[in-house]
Parts: C-alpha cells; sequence; structure tokens
C-alpha cells in the first residue's frame, strides 16, 4: 500500500519505504509457506508441494512485468501499482482462508504438528555450519539471486537498447 500511494503521489522516497517495507516480509513469507507445505505433504508430494510453491511464485514475478506495464500504459502508474496491492490483499485472504483451513483440520483429526526440542533452532547450533559444502552452496544461493533478480529487472531495457526491441 506505501509503494502504491507513493506512485500516486510521485514520490520516490515513499516508494522507496513502501519497497522496503514489502522486503521485511518476503523471506519469512517463504520461511512460513515452507513450514505450512511440511506439514501438509510428506514423502514424493512434499518435493512436488515444494516445486509447485516455487513455480507459482517464479510465475507471478514473470507476470507482474507486463501486466504492470500495460496498465500504467492504459492507467497509469498509480493504477498499476494500486492493482499489485489489491494482488496482495487477496493473497492475505487467502492465507487466512488457510490458517481457517488449518484449524479446522487440526480440531477434525487432532493432531497438531509441534516442533521437537531437537527441531528447534538454538544459536548453539550455528557452530556446526563449518563445512565447505555448506557454505559453497549458500554463496551459490546468493550469487544467482544477485545476477538473476538485476538481470530481471534491467533485461526488457537491455534488449531494447541493444537489439531495438520495443514493447
Amino acid at each position: 500500500m506505501v509503494f502504491a500511494i507513493g506512485g500516486y503521489q510521485t514520490s520516490y522516497v515513499i516508494m522507496i519505504l513502501g519497497r522496503f517495507i514489502f522486503g521485511l516480509g518476503g523471506e519469512c513469507m517463504t520461511v512460513a509457506q515452507s513450514a505450512i507445505v511440511t506439514a501438509w505433504f510428506q514423502g514424493n508430494e512434499l518435493s512436488f508441494a515444494f516445486g509447485l510453491n516455487i513455480s507459482v511464485a517464479r510465475v507471478g514475478s514473470f507476470i507482474n512485468g507486463p501486466t504492470v506495464a500495460a496498465l500504467n500504459s492504459s492507467e497509469g502508474v498509480g493504477f498499476a501499482l494500486l492493482f499489485g496491492f489489491f494482488i496482495c490483499i487477496f493473497s492475505f485472504i487467502m492465507a487466512l482462508l488457510l490458517i481457517a483451513i488449518d484449524v479446522y483440520a487440526e480440531k477434525k483429526d487432532g493432531v497438531k504438528v509441534e516442533m521437537s526440542d531437537e527441531e528447534k533452532f538454538k544459536w548453539g547450533d550455528l557452530k556446526h555450519l563449518n563445512s565447505l559444502p555448506f557454505w559453497l552452496v549458500s554463496a551459490s544461493c546468493v550469487i544467482i539471486y544477485m545476477v538473476i533478480f538485476i538481470y530481471i529487472s534491467n533485461a526488457s531495457e537491455m534488449l531494447e537498447k541493444r537489439f531495438g526491441f520495443t514493447n
């Protein structure tokens, strides 16, 4: 909402503040989604559910570019950003629905998913992260995400300038 307000006000500072606020929840949301998926699926189903979850997120990111561009050219940047805000509201309502379904399933089945003490995070566990493969995979993920997200943000402009493509 803050980002959309910045778009209507044509205030870069408010838009940056909105992106900062939105960014605070992005990775937390991914962790929460993973926890929910883990509670509902197991075995091969779990792998498929994780894959589907990340695929839907990436398709949404892909669709965002042309949708915002089309709405911007027809209705203006404020409307395009407001449309995105309403998508976020829809997502929030679906999350509340999922909570209701989860509570209903717990009551119906009488099973509540809880973590054992061994599974819970302890600061002392960080000392076990000293293996080279762990740090190589972590560095690889960070570098790939840095490269991919920057490219996605700038790809259309690069293609237009370099090869003369148009929207």
